[in-house]
């Protein structure tokens, strides 16, 4: 995806807010937020906060942080003010002010897994951005690749990189067009009360239209019912606050075999398309 395509996605879909070109200036949002936990060893802090206007909705999530002395001292419940820079590539915190303490007590009721290689993946169903229902078990006998998403995040590092993750993927595997045939691609929303499939066919179809058509993959993307919700992104590894009914917008990619078991798991953006396309390649039978 060129960076034009990229920049109309985000206007679209984000609600006006742009990353724009290599050239576009850093943005700076004010956020007031509850911290949920600190690493600054990592220079990661999870926060809670509000609506940003002209950025995102109301998230909890993880960010990078300028200078990680400034979390030092922070722990779960404080309350903060700072200022988020997202640029071109990234986002993060800076000019990280403590309000108030809290009392240090994480959030009740938090629930995390970690996937593991061989574990048979439970029959989820979902809405695809047609409309049409969809379910696990109907991918059996090609490798599918998950991941989630939600079509406001305009954290470039976050959403949007894991959907141009899956095209570099699909672009690598046109050169074996019998793997591509075998393979499958799902962005899973986690905003179900907002990503309808109308509004999941006008995103996927932005990313689509950068995919040369002489080898279209199959990529849906598709969102859960909400009350199914939980199950899934408990499965799959994201944080799920069920005393707030809240996802931690946390990233979880995983690898499903052609018998729909776990081949490999992945927690991070850290991740390259050649190495998941290589690990991809590998679950395929050679016939």
């Amino acid at each position: 995806m060129n960076c034009n395509q990229f920049l109309v996605l985000l206007l679209v879909i984000s609600g006006g807010f742009s990353v724009g070109c290599q050239s576009a200036p850093e943005k700076r949002y004010p956020i007031q937020a509850e911290v949920i936990s600190a690493n600054p060893e990592r220079q990661l802090i999870t926060v809670r906060h509000g609506d940003i206007p002209g950025m995102m909705p109301a998230m909890t999530m993880s960010y990078m942080v300028a200078d990680p002395k400034q979390i030092e001292k922070l722990g779960p419940g404080d309350k903060i003010t700072a200022d988020l820079l997202v640029s071109d590539n990234k986002g993060r915190l800076e000019n990280i002010v403590l309000v108030s303490k809290g009392d240090g007590k994480p959030s009740p009721g938090n629930s995390q897994r970690l996937s593991e290689r061989g574990e048979s993946v439970p029959n989820f169903a979902f809405v695809s951005q047609d409309g049409k229902p969809i379910q696990i078990r109907d991918y059996l006998g090609k490798t599918l690749l998950v991941t989630f998403i939600y079509t406001r995040c305009p954290l470039p590092e976050f959403c949007p990189r894991m959907n141009e993750n899956f095209r570099q993927i699909q672009a690598i595997l046109r050169k074996s067009p019998d793997t591509l045939k075998k393979t499958a691609f799902l962005s899973i929303s986690f905003d179900p009360e907002h990503d309808t499939p109308a509004i999941l066919k006008h995103y996927a179809s932005i990313y689509n239209r950068s995919v040369s058509l002489d080898a279209p993959a199959d990529w849906q993307f598709a969102v859960p019912a909400m009350k199914d919700l939980p199950q899934i992104a408990y499965f799959f590894g994201l944080e799920y606050q069920p005393d707030r009914a809240q996802i931690v917008h946390s990233l979880s990619t995983t690898l499903i075999g052609p018998t729909g078991k776990i081949e490999n798991y992945y927690s991070d953006n850290k991740w390259t398309p050649a190495e998941v396309a290589q690990a991809l390649q590998s679950t395929i039978p050679q016939s």
